[in-house]
């Protein structure tokens, strides 16, 4: 069986961007296209070792870490190394995953053109093949993200600190999981926090027609999206700050957030976020 260095190349980076993403999904992380494009190829730069006369197994292994960690730093650049070290974690289990997944696909559907070596599987599967792999693999961690969601604890306070504009505030937080607003078109979550309590980031025109549906544009980088509750439904202006950080009053843990600031006017004390950012 020959192994073509184009679909190999092609094929691992195309795998690796898969898995970066469902990495920072599991994590609730921000991830870049294009930083996650670049750590992908680094990491389908390791795959060529399938090349290589066979390898030792000390050695097979440290390259693996080094692969997983070059992909890691460059695709969540900024985080502290704690961070990484659990995001790199994470990024081990859902190679798992798919690996095993892709593996069984490729065994049941008869097609034995798979070369193992160096610890490096090559597969010659058809483009319809890897994308049910993708697509199963995705379903199965979703699954998994949304369980770990539902384990999360309410009965905790938190700060968030939101930076935007140079500016930077904090405020007291509430986790609740009614709150299922998402932007529209990122699907990125919302939280939720009063006008009064975010006037320092706002310029005077935004102060204005934040809250006038009918001349909210996006030329101040805000958007309009549509939310219900028991007691009312309409539009929630939001918009995209810099950074979010969510700190756990009781262990002190930090946690960057990729969301999105919702806001209203109604008199409330503590900005509302559904704990599955955590």
């Amino acid at each position: 069986m020959y192994i073509y260095v184009d679909v190999l190349i092609i094929t691992s980076i195309y795998t690796n961007f898969f898995l970066l993403k469902t990495t920072a999904r599991l994590v609730h992380s921000p991830l870049r296209n294009g930083k996650c494009i670049a750590a992908a190829m680094v990491g389908s730069l390791f795959s060529l070792i399938i090349l290589l006369p066979p390898l030792g197994n000390t050695l097979l292994l440290l390259i693996r870490i080094l692969s997983a960690a070059l992909m890691i730093i460059v695709a969540f650049s900024g985080k502290s190394p704690r961070e990484l070290y659990k995001t790199g974690l994470i990024f081990f289990f859902v190679c798992f995953i798919f690996a095993g997944i892709e593996y069984g696909i490729s065994v049941l559907s008869g097609n034995q053109n798979m070369i193992w070596h160096n610890s490096t599987l090559y597969v010659n599967i058809s483009l319809l093949t890897l994308i049910i792999s993708t697509v199963i693999s995705y379903a199965a961690i979703s699954f998994f993200r949304y369980y770990l969601d539902g384990k999360n604890g309410l009965d905790k306070s938190y700060t968030i600190i939101i930076t935007r504009n140079g500016k930077t505030i904090s405020l007291k937080a509430v986790g609740d999981t009614c709150n299922n607003l998402t932007d529209t078109f990122t699907g990125k979550p919302v939280i939720v926090c009063d006008k009064k309590n975010i006037t320092e980031l706002l310029d005077s025109n935004e102060t204005e027609i934040i809250l006038s549906e009918e001349s909210m544009c996006c030329s101040y980088g805000w958007r309009l999206i549509p939310f219900s509750t028991i007691h009312s439904d309409g539009m929630l202006p939001i918009f995209k700050p810099e950074q979010v950080i969510i700190k756990d009053m009781e262990s002190g843990c930090l946690k960057s957030a990729d969301v999105y600031i919702g806001v209203v006017d109604r008199n409330m004390e503590y900005a509302v976020f559904n704990p599955k950012i955590l």
